[in-house]
């Protein structure tokens, strides 16, 4: 996908190949001006956020929003959040936590941990549709982005003297 640097940045961390396709396919049908990384684990996940934003060379490649499934494989969504909001550049990108459990621990603790918003899976495609409208209506039309980029401050050599 050809990307410009208006479009909106989605991180989909998911590792259904379908629940994937369901969000891409609603996404386009939403209108959303976008660009779509889906990475399957959250291992994978922390290796593309941290290198995104400490590679001088990883230009237009933070995420504006990163839609989070908690079951994954590995390391688990609820780890891959504390690893996010724990670091101090990573923290400021909004995180929406997408998926199938209703439990209320994962509710709790992902809201302990800096989730900004907490959304069951739909369980019909008109009610996915309905939920990329919602996150347009707010992430992508509303909500004031977070300036770009958030790479770290490189450090400074002491001068010899």
């Amino acid at each position: 996908m050809n990307s410009t640097p208006s479009e909106f940045h989605i991180l989909l961390i998911e590792d259904s190949r379908a629940d994937a396709k369901i969000i891409e396919r609603a996404l386009k049908e939403g209108n959303v001006s976008h660009r779509l990384t889906v990475i399957p684990d959250g291992r994978q996940a922390l290796e593309f956020l941290f290198a995104s934003h400490d590679d001088v060379h990883a230009e237009n490649t933070e995420p504006d929003l990163i839609l989070l499934d908690l079951n994954l494989p590995g390391i688990d969504g609820c780890q891959v959040l504390s690893r996010i909001k724990q670091d101090p550049f990573l923290r400021m990108i909004p995180v929406v936590i997408l998926t199938t459990s209703n439990r209320e621990e994962d509710i709790l603790s992902t809201y302990s941990a800096g989730a900004n918003t907490y959304i069951p899976k739909p369980t019909e495609y008109p009610s996915y549709r309905d939920l990329v409208a919602i996150l347009r209506g707010y992430w992508v039309d509303t909500a004031v982005k977070v300036p770009r980029p958030l790479r770290r401050p490189r450090a400074v050599e002491p001068r010899e003297q």
